[in-house]
């Protein structure tokens, strides 16, 4: 297994559908698609894994618990999605343009 960090605009991208209630199957399958694409296009090696819908729904608990202060989802996120979380409440704007 190939292990990745994710980046600010892989976490952004995440963040948007979450807020935008775009979670099914379906929508998962298109970001898992699209993130796929851009490791193509970056040179960066992965495998059958990589952005994989479970995964992403498991990225999409602990955004879930990050949202609702530790009420709901998984508490096991990550400190890039803490960190997206706060610059998509102090910064707006900003991560508009991540986006």
């Amino acid at each position: 297994m190939i292990k990745i960090n994710w980046s600010v605009e892989e976490a952004v991208a995440l963040f948007y559908f979450y807020f935008n209630g775009l979670t099914s199957k379906n929508d998962l399958k298109k970001l898992s698609a699209a993130y796929k694409k851009r490791a193509v296009m970056l040179g960066i090696q992965t495998d059958d894994k990589f952005r994989n819908i479970n995964g992403l729904s498991m990225q999409l608990g602990c955004i879930t618990y990050i949202v609702t202060d530790g009420k709901h989802g998984f508490s096991s996120a990550s400190k890039l999605f803490y960190e997206t979380y706060h610059l998509y409440k102090t910064s707006p704007e900003v991560f508009s343009r991540i986006f």
